[in-house]
């Protein structure tokens, strides 16, 4: 039985060792902060299969405008593209004999559910971090002062200098226009809810953007408004700040200089779609009740529906650079 070894002591202590401190210390624990953007896509649930579809609408192809009292009113047209969002099954467990509850100092369920919670939270936000990070949309930093773009999902140039205002700047000039290098024009980004976008860094981009005094200066004259998990500063230039330190979901080390990655994100960034929210489970009664158990699981999915390349549209913009 795996789980059984995290009684020995190299795999985290022994229950019940008489002498054992009456708390428990724990790994740090683990909060959302990609799944925290992701939006529900209505039509999943239960008996209603694996795999949804979803249409993307485009904009009108060609725009109107004044016309003259003789003159027909023009016509255009727009685009239908389908898109679809799949789910599968995720989920992790930790068994546990019930010679071990019983011989116990403490109940093993309840360090058993701090752990088995922390691991859903981790995967499913890596997972969310690895789906945005599929955007086509890439800005390379070539100095503290200049860029390149790459719309092909690929990271081209070798990236010198750290994330700095300059490049939140430039970043978030791009999805408002819509403007993503020379030649490559699509639609804006549309900024979330509230008129901001979601600035997610690493933790050496977050250094990065703090130690430059241009940014430091700019912050003097703005103010908290948090809204979102591991949100650290004030709205700035139209952008949320929030911080990652998990690596697995955002690179502190892209580039010969360790450049840490960050993500820019407008609304409707990624979609979730959920048959089977989360949830804990205990392992039914197995030889006679001497087997315990608790695993987390779920049937979902995540999505990210604009893709540059099909849509002309892109509402992620990943700052990276080729390793």
């Amino acid at each position: 039985m795996a789980g059984q070894n995290w009684t020995i002591a190299a795999d985290g202590g022994h229950f019940a060792n008489p002498r054992l401190s009456s708390k428990l210390r724990y790994h740090n624990t683990s909060k959302y902060v990609f799944r925290q953007f992701t939006r529900p896509e209505p039509g999943f649930g239960k008996q209603r299969g694996e795999t949804i579809d979803f249409d993307k609408v485009s904009m009108a192809a060609t725009q109107g405008g004044q016309i003259g009292e003789f003159q027909d009113i023009p016509e255009t047209k727009f685009s239908i593209v389908k898109d679809n969002l799949q789910v599968t099954e995720w989920g992790n467990s930790i068994p546990w004999t019930g010679k071990l509850e019983t011989l116990s100092e403490f109940n093993p369920s309840q360090p058993v559910q701090k752990v088995v919670l922390n691991d859903q939270k981790k995967v499913l936000d890596e997972a969310v971090a690895t789906e945005l990070k599929t955007t086509d949309v890439i800005y390379e930093p070539t100095s503290s002062s200049t860029q390149a773009w790459n719309v092909d999902g690929v990271a081209g140039a070798a990236g010198v200098g750290q994330f700095n205002f300059f490049h939140l700047k430039e970043m978030v000039d791009a999805a408002e226009k819509g403007i993503f290098g020379a030649g490559n024009t699509g639609n804006i980004i549309p900024p979330m809810p509230d008129g901001n976008y979601a600035l997610v860094l690493s933790v050496n981009a977050a250094r990065g953007l703090f130690d430059d005094p241009e940014y430091q200066e700019f912050a003097k004259f703005t103010y908290p408004r948090k809204l979102f998990n591991g949100e650290i500063d004030e709205i700035t230039y139209r952008c949320r700040i929030v911080r990652n330190n998990n690596s697995a979901a955002l690179s502190e080390t892209q580039g010969a200089a360790d450049i840490g990655q960050a993500m820019l994100l407008g609304d409707d960034a990624i979609v979730e779609g959920v048959a089977l929210k989360e949830e804990l489970r205990y392992k039914l009664a197995v030889k006679y009740g001497r087997d315990k158990g608790l695993a987390w699981y779920a049937i979902l999915g995540f999505k990210k529906p604009w893709d540059y390349s099909t849509d002309g549209e892109e509402h992620v913009i990943l700052f990276s650079c080729s390793t």
